[in-house]
């Protein structure tokens, strides 16, 4: 349903002394409210000579600790000056002068909203080169804090946490809890698992909170926004709690974390068993006494007593925003867990973790995401681009390799990996020059699917892969090209209409880069990887369908100069996020008669796996459902109609195709087959050997005998 104003139900009650050993999570959501405001800056452009202002105005809410923006709209309009400087936004806090940049990659990264700022009140400025595109910043509210909250997991009688700054360890906001940085290649974070449900924004260097406890803000440079396409985590209860992710370079210093940090906490491969050893937590826990200690960073040490399964316990003093926290081995100097719940009561009692050894931990640290991806020593280019159709007659792609991050290539190692269904192959690639190869594609069914990755060596025998993970590989279809009488990937304006019904009060169907970052059952990007589609209201937190039906139309499409047409599409349909989930439908139609009547392609829900999220790639005969004419219509019903459930949905990658298959076939017979026969033997290698330098057999379309069109003929030997 849409915002509602007041309390966010994030304050957090006070907890009783006495505790159950695994009742009590130990994070402490910042104190926050949202609160309307009506700020548009309209579209400005700069018409002066030289780089300025072009817009200026204070959002302010009175008396607030801290605030934060949240934009419904931002657009910031590129340069059209050859050399030009990228339009930026500038926000500055009239409390402390603390300020953030925000250019249009960063405002992505930061998915439309700004850093935490203290006061009541932010400069919100747009910087820009003359004759810049134009520029527009609407905010429909802001996140204000609240008054705090407290909760306690000592393990005794007396509070033994004192101030610390530990450079490794991060506030997490809005949520309340703790993260690090560890030794993985790029220094990413860890931290608990149910802290991941909003884990906005990573705070270095927090200062101590105002008198009445109120969360005080470090500046913007110290602020660092999480990558939620890195974020691998899981909140399954004890010893099964964890999340690992990574955060964007800081958008005013551009600085990673850990750069601007400069120190990790080093991992252990396993929890050791206890025994005399001691335990150190650090971490953003509430404190009343003194109210300025509240959510800074504190520390405490006590004994290790006990490990079980993937469950670890100590009796160290922790207290609400926790959760996430290093548990520190001080005799190895290894982190061996992390803190997730309380435990601890006036008696004694034990705090407990999930012990670093956790096998989905293990893992994700294994199989990075996002930015903490880490760099290759080696870096691969494609001169003439991955196709997105590889010739079912057999074709070469263009590898270059060079060296990157200190790697330097071994000339030769090239090779192809190949998946048509069966697995990957390794195939040797062709190389032209020292570093420059032909990968050979053999033969293939046309309309088939084919996955393939590459790999060369370093000097000094490291294989390295051009994806990270083979899971990640490229993705093709064998034929010559796409048979479609219509493709639309959304990056432009094609004909499409939104018409909404009366009763409808937010969540319309939309164009644009998805900016949700996928939290509430959004997409967090488009299906086809050109960047836009359709999704229904793409704005950041609580907006999704409400109250009504929003419905997406195509333009008329012409299905008469087709053998067999077929309408394929992707879609995206959520309908879990909301305590009404499983009722709601999307419903997709089909009219042959230019929207006069409709019939129903399909109806995704009220239950099942297809609706909660992901990308689902449809494809329909039309002839099933009504005559192929020149006046076909599809249309997109989103709606939210039963007891206001959240609704998310999107549409991309459009196509009318042709036949079934979608795809224009070679009739070229076998590649390297050059006497015709029908196979590839020792005969046509006789025939290509003795071409050598010359153009008759000249197989991969550079006009000259030579290596690729012997890794072709290799690659289709059929002996």
């Amino acid at each position: 349903m849409a915002r509602t104003n007041g309390p966010l139900s994030l304050i957090v009650a006070t907890v009783a002394l006495l505790l159950s050993a695994t009742s009590l999570r130990a994070n402490a959501p910042l104190d926050q409210i949202e609160v309307d405001v009506a700020v548009d800056s309209g579209a400005v452009v700069n018409t002066a000579a030289r780089r300025g202002l072009v817009y200026s105005t204070v959002v302010t809410v009175p008396d607030a600790p801290w605030i934060r923006l949240v934009f419904r709209e931002l657009e910031l309009g590129a340069p059209t000056i050859a050399g030009g400087m990228p339009t930026v936004m500038r926000l500055t806090s009239l409390a402390d002068g603390h300020h953030q940049i925000l250019d249009a990659t960063t405002a992505r990264q930061w998915r439309n909203t700004s850093a935490y700022f203290n006061g009541d009140a932010v400069l919100v400025e747009i910087i820009a080169d003359p004759r810049a595109g134009h520029s527009r910043m609407t905010v429909d509210h802001v996140i204000a804090g609240a008054a705090p909250g407290a909760a306690a997991t000592i393990c005794g009688p007396d509070d033994d946490r004192l101030p610390s700054d530990d450079p490794r360890v991060a506030r997490l906001v809005p949520i309340g809890c703790t993260a690090w940085l560890i030794d993985d290649p790029n220094h990413c974070f860890l931290s608990a698992g149910h802290c991941m449900g909003a884990p906005d924004v990573c705070e270095f260097n927090v200062p101590l909170s105002a008198s009445n406890g109120d969360a005080q803000h470090p500046g913007p440079e110290d602020q660092y926004v999480v990558d939620a396409s890195s974020i691998q985590s899981a909140s399954g209860g004890l010893g099964n709690d964890w999340a690992y992710f990574g955060c964007f370079p800081n958008s005013t210093t551009n600085l990673t974390p850990f750069e601007a940090q400069g120190e990790f906490y080093t991992l252990a491969e396993v929890a050791p068993p206890p025994g005399i050893q001691t335990l150190r937590i650090t971490g953003h826990g509430v404190d009343s006494s003194p109210l300025e200690w509240n959510t800074i960073q504190q520390t405490h040490v006590g004994p290790y007593t006990e490990l079980s399964g993937t469950i670890i316990r100590y009796v160290v003093d922790t207290t609400g925003g926790n959760s996430g926290s290093a548990v520190f081995n001080e005799d190895t100097g290894e982190a061996i867990g992390i803190h997730t719940n309380g435990g601890c009561n006036v008696s004694g009692g034990q705090n407990s973790g999930c012990a670093i050894h956790n096998a989905g931990l293990q893992n994700a640290l294994a199989n990075p995401r996002g930015v903490c991806i880490p760099a290759q020593p080696l870096a691969f280019a494609f001169p003439d681009g991955l196709p997105d159709h590889i010739d079912n007659a057999g074709d070469t792609v263009r590898v270059v390799v060079s060296g990157d991050n200190g790697g330097t290539p071994a000339p030769g190692t090239g090779v192809l990996h190949l998946d048509l269904g069966d697995g990957f192959e390794s195939i040797a690639m062709s190389e032209t020059e020292p570093n420059v190869y032909d990968a050979p594609f053999p033969a293939t069914e046309c309309g088939s699917f084919l996955e393939y990755f590459f790999s060369a060596e370093t000097t000094v025998g490291e294989i390295v892969n051009d994806v990270f993970n083979p899971d990640d590989a490229h993705f093709a279809q064998s034929g010559i090209g796409p048979d479609a009488a219509f493709i639309d990937d959304f990056e432009s304006d094609l004909g499409w209409t939104v018409t909404n019904d009366a009763a409808l009060t937010d969540g319309a169907w939309t164009r644009g880069v998805p900016i949700g970052g996928g939290d509430r059952g959004d997409p967090p990007a488009d299906a086809d990887g050109s960047g836009q589609c359709f999704l229904t209201d793409n704005v950041d937190g609580n907006s999704d369908v409400d109250d009504g039906s929003t419905t997406l139309t195509s333009p008329a499409l012409d299905a008469t100069d087709a053998d067999d047409p077929h309408l394929v599409y992707w879609r995206w349909y959520s309908n879990t996020a909301g305590a009404a989930a499983f009722e709601d439908v999307f419903v997709v139609e089909i009219s042959g008669d230019d929207g006069a009547n409709w019939v129903e392609l399909e109806t995704v829900g009220p239950d099942g796996d297809e609706v909660q999220g992901g990308w689902y790639l449809k494809s329909f005969r039309i002839a099933d459902y009504v005559a192929p004419t020149n006046q076909v219509r599809v249309r997109f019903i989103a709606s939210d109609l039963i007891n206001g459930s959240v609704v998310e949905a999107g549409v991309d990658g459009v196509r009318l195709n042709r036949t079934a298959l979608g795809v224009e076939c070679s009739d070229a017979g076998v590649p390297g087959d050059l006497d015709g026969d029908g196979d590839v033997d020792p005969a046509d290698l006789a025939i290509l050997l003795a071409d050598w330098g010359g153009s008759g057999a000249d197989l991969d379309g550079d006009g000259i005998v030579g290596p690729g069109d012997l890794a072709i003929l290799l690659a289709n030997w059929t002996l």
